[in-house]
């Protein structure tokens, strides 16, 4: 049997250049046994990209924390069981933009929802088996001032429902990966305020040596 496949998720504030690290991350990756996918969603999984549809799409019917919250656990046990654990199970490895790192940043901290739902995010958490818990968490981290400007500027990219909130939200989300950081783990943080080249370098040595190709 192959060995089994790692998962490595690439998680940050929206305008922290993350698609651009992912992509060079792919081009590294190219002919390596890796696999992308991401959250909300996932590669080649219709019902997590039906689930994905509902939670952003812009002008949607009013929602509410709970709600979301939900549908993103709901999202992630299709992603999980139909696409992430059959890959490692073949002894691919997987990356993803954003997982749970994300729920709790910008539903759980963004929100500013009741201490009652970070409650069952943990507990929903410690419940789930094995397969669910990534081995290496990398946060692309920056000023929430500069990472909500890039956001504005970027007029090629689509912006989704959490986009369009203000400041005070995206400082609350920069504080729940460092929250996240603190109760799960691991999860490494690289500083995403510098040139594309540099923070590429800081990723590459991180994934390169979890993914044993140093």
């Amino acid at each position: 049997m192959d060995k089994r496949g790692k998962f490595i998720v690439i998680d940050g504030m929206d305008g922290s250049g993350k698609g651009t690290q992912i992509r060079l991350l792919q081009d590294k990756l190219a002919g390596k046994n890796a696999f992308f996918t991401r959250e909300p969603g996932g590669a080649g999984n219709a019902l997590a990209e039906e689930i994905r549809a509902m939670l952003l799409r812009p002008g949607g019917p009013a929602s509410t924390a709970t709600t979301d919250f939900f549908l993103f656990f709901a999202s992630r046990a299709a992603h999980i069981e139909l696409t992430v654990e059959p890959m490692r199970q073949k002894g691919t490895h997987v990356l993803s933009d954003r997982y749970d790192s994300s729920t709790f940043a910008f539903q759980i901290r963004g929100e500013n929802t009741d201490p009652w739902l970070q409650d069952m995010f943990m507990k929903v958490r410690e419940t789930l088996p094995a397969m669910y818990y990534p081995d290496l968490y990398i946060v692309l981290d920056l000023s929430a001032e500069v990472a909500y400007e890039r956001r504005a500027k970027d007029a090629a990219q689509e912006k989704s429902k959490f986009d369009t909130k203000p400041l005070e939200y995206h400082e609350r989300v920069r504080a729940g990966f460092n929250s996240f950081a603190q109760h799960f783990g691991p999860v490494q943080f690289v500083d995403a305020q510098r040139t594309p080249e540099e923070v590429h370098a800081d990723i590459w040595k991180l994934v390169s040596r979890e993914l044993g190709l140093n």
